[in-house]
């Protein structure tokens, strides 16, 4: 047993060696401010996640506004330091306090692409063949429960989560995830952020998903994006997106949701000069800005 531990600790030290043998000497990892994190393991998807937590501001008595950032490896400290900005403006009465959750993988790249894509892409009768990196596919009811079942009971317990401020934010596959969300769970998040969703994957199988949907009254706030040059990004969509924003899909999708949701608050906004990728990170001012603006309107929050 001895030697066994000794192998492992030997292992352990030449992998950190490895780690950090281009960092000088007198440098140390950064640490995010108010930041927390754990590797947890999922009995639904069998994988494990690196969960990152900011808390942003003191907990309110009926606990933090929680906004879910998936892929986040990538998206996980901009949103945060977006948070802590939004708490920190001066002249505010009463800034609000924020619970901002990552959920990425174990990986030190900025996307897990076989995990992501496993995860974020809803279950259909068939799927693509497998593509580079690209190999499973339709594991997105097993994320969700991952999420609802497994993860928000264990930050409801540790930092205390306000149950009508619940905020999902996905950009890509993600806010594919989030549109499968929306259609087939719609009261487990209040508010949804969908950036750049890829609805062109698997031949928009997502529009099977949206015939079953049936609005609840929870559903607060919905905001679509899509970055300008997206319109014209034939490279990446095998069903190449018109250079016309109102036959876009994101588009047709908006007004979709704005007529099925009369008492929701149905928005797109259209990113000036932004790629696919590039949406993202003003997706994530908007979507951050949106959940805090909420929670100031609401005494309760």
């Amino acid at each position: 047993m001895m030697k066994k531990l000794l192998s492992t600790s030997l292992i352990f030290l030449a992998l950190q060696g490895c780690a950090t043998m281009d960092t000088p000497a007198n440098w140390q990892p950064a640490t995010l401010l108010n930041s927390h994190e754990q590797i947890i393991h999922s009995a639904w998807t069998n994988k494990d996640y690196l969960v990152q937590v900011a808390t942003i501001g003191k907990k309110p008595k009926n606990g933090y506004p929680v906004v879910y950032v998936l892929d986040g490896n990538a998206f996980f400290a901009p949103s945060s330091s977006i948070a802590q900005m939004l708490h920190g403006r001066p002249n505010q009465a009463h800034p609000k306090s924020f619970l901002v959750v990552g959920i990425g993988y174990t990986t030190k790249r900025l996307f897990d692409i076989p995990n992501r894509t496993h995860d974020y892409t809803p279950p259909s009768h068939t799927y693509p063949a497998p593509k580079g990196e690209q190999t499973m596919f339709g594991g997105a009811e097993h994320f969700y429960q991952f999420i609802t079942h497994e993860l928000t009971p264990r930050l409801d317990k540790d930092f205390g989560i306000n149950a009508h401020h619940r905020t999902l934010w996905g950009h890509s596959y993600g806010g594919l995830f989030g549109l499968y969300a929306l259609f087939n769970h719609p009261k487990s998040f209040d508010n949804y952020v969908i950036a750049s969703p890829s609805i062109w994957w698997n031949h928009k199988s997502i529009y099977q998903h949206q015939d079953n949907f049936s609005p609840t009254p929870n559903i607060n706030r919905i905001l679509i994006t899509l970055g300008e040059q997206e319109l014209t990004a034939h490279h990446r969509n095998p069903d190449a997106p018109t250079s016309t924003l109102t036959d876009a899909d994101a588009y047709v999708l908006y007004q979709f949701l704005h007529n099925k949701l009369p008492n929701a608050h149905v928005n797109f906004a259209l990113n000036q000069a932004h790629s696919h990728g590039l949406n993202a990170y003003p997706s994530l001012i908007q979507g951050l800005t949106l959940a805090y603006t909420i929670c100031q309107a609401d005494r309760l929050c």
